[in-house]
């Protein structure tokens, strides 16, 4: 973690002092992107008081759109709002013969707010850092059920709980990498990370994590 940090700091402090670059007029930009993610301990990680046991669900889609302004040179704030879909699975205990396994998918939103810095802007490429807060909630949630005789159904039964947080909160880290087409477009990638400031459940004795990589397209005004 310690490596990290300091590789963090050297871009944002060391970088943009040992290199010839411009900075940026004072202009406003939107966004969308598009993208993938894989989330950690994203799920409970002991059984329930059902003896439900719990697995880690596949890669997660998600998109986005932002609202950037500089408000100097080299620093913007971005204002994002974010869709994202996430699974886990939950296997069911023996008594209950009649089930395998049930898929919980969660369709969240996010509002985040993001402070880009810019740290190179040569040429046609742009490279910024970006911390940020990150707020995300639940809107719906779906449980899959698959039954021991092959047959699947979307109930949610009374013995299936919310192994979830419905809102949650955390600190996020990315580089944007943009690659101007003109003077008004340009084409981005983003990869993130983000540190929750709570467990997906409180039983959970390890941090909630997601890592996301996703690809868009920026319109300057």
């Amino acid at each position: 973690m310690k490596k990290v940090i300091a590789v963090i700091l050297n871009l944002v402090i060391v970088l943009p002092l040992a290199m010839s670059q411009e900075s940026e007029k004072s202009n406003f930009s939107i966004g969308f992107n598009i993208g993938g993610g894989q989330t950690e301990n994203a799920y409970r990680l002991t059984p329930d008081k059902y003896n439900f046991t719990y697995s880690e669900g596949d890669l997660h889609f998600t998109s986005g759109v932002n609202l950037a302004y500089f408000i100097t040179g080299r620093l913007r704030p971005r204002f994002e709002f974010r869709y994202s879909e996430m699974k886990y699975g939950m296997n069911w205990a023996e008594e209950y013969t009649d089930f395998t396994r049930t898929d919980t998918k969660l369709y969240t939103m996010n509002l985040n707010l993001n402070i880009d810095y810019l740290l190179l802007n040569k040429n046609k490429f742009q490279l910024f850092a970006s911390p940020g807060l990150v707020s995300e909630f639940v809107a719906k949630a779906q449980h899959r059920n698959y039954r021991a005789d092959g047959e699947t159904n979307l109930k949610n039964y009374s013995v299936l709980t919310d192994q979830y947080p419905d809102e949650i909160a955390g600190a996020a880290f990315s580089f944007l990498f943009k690659y101007k087409m003109n003077n008004h477009v340009g084409f981005t990638l983003t990869p993130g990370y983000t540190y929750y400031f709570k467990n997906f459940v409180p039983d959970n004795d390890k941090k909630y994590t997601k890592t996301t990589l996703n690809f868009g397209l920026e319109y300057t005004f």
